[in-house]
């Protein structure tokens, strides 16, 4: 029997292995690169895992009335519509083609977390539609490190809420954004974020995240019951694994 679990959990075994690979050959003098080379180690996984209708580089998008966004880590883009320049992996997409942006972080720290949100709901905005808007972040936690209830997490979850629908706070733990409803078969509560302990699993969910919303956004339906369950393993779904959760208004 396949077991798509352990496939899931390889993704990160990948990114973890490569980052460390790097990282044995670079020290401390060089720590400024140390964010760029996970930015080009995440940006070709996800590549690779993206179907064919979907690329990814690094750049910008514009946006309506010649609005332009900040420099985006990683953008996903409809492989059917031009781009509007294009030199390798650096990008400049119009709004209409991008399916989604990501930032990319060593370790999404209480002191980084503010920036990081609002550079990210900023660009969200501009888009101006639902995209998959996330924040890849390598360095594991643990529940003592942060909670979404509490500091500067919880401010900025209440203050950009909604267009930020996708956090991966190592391998370990992932957040994500869910309107008033979902996720199907729960209460109406309000919209909220939930934080899941997923143990090796982050990684790989946040990516599945991004194919699924992808196809959606491509496809303009769900997503074949056959690739989901390759895509969402766990048994009983990962809401078994709820460790917190912020109602956000």
């Amino acid at each position: 029997m396949s077991n798509y679990s352990d496939y899931l959990t390889s993704i990160s075994q990948e990114l973890i292995s490569v980052k460390d690979r790097v990282r044995n050959f670079i020290d401390d003098r060089n720590w400024a690169e140390d964010g760029r080379y996970k930015e080009i180690i995440s940006r070709d996984i996800i590549s690779n895992k993206l179907p064919d209708f979907a690329k990814c580089g690094t750049g910008f998008v514009v946006g309506a009335e010649k609005q332009i966004s900040t420099q985006i880590d990683i953008i996903v883009y409809r492989a059917d519509i031009p781009l509007l320049f294009q030199k390798g992996e650096f990008v400049i997409a119009p709004k209409e083609a991008v399916l989604g942006i990501i930032e990319v972080k060593s370790r999404l720290d209480s002191s980084k977390v503010k920036k990081t949100f609002e550079k990210a709901h900023k660009n969200g905005k501009l888009i101006g539609r639902y995209i998959f808007n996330g924040i890849f972040s390598f360095e594991n936690y643990s529940d003592k490190d942060f909670s979404i209830n509490a500091g500067n997490f919880n401010r900025s979850l209440i203050n950009y809420h909604g267009l930020v629908n996708n956090v991966s706070l190592g391998k370990d733990y992932f957040l994500k954004y869910w309107e008033d409803g979902q996720p199907q078969g729960h209460n109406s509560d309000g919209n909220k974020y939930r934080l899941y302990n997923i143990c090796d699993l982050s990684f790989g969910y946040f990516i599945s995240n991004l194919i699924e919303d992808c196809y959606i956004s491509v496809k303009g339906k769900a997503i074949p019951d056959t690739i989901k369950s390759v895509l969402y393993p766990i048994e009983k779904t990962k809401e078994a694994y709820t460790a917190e959760t912020l109602i956000v208004r």
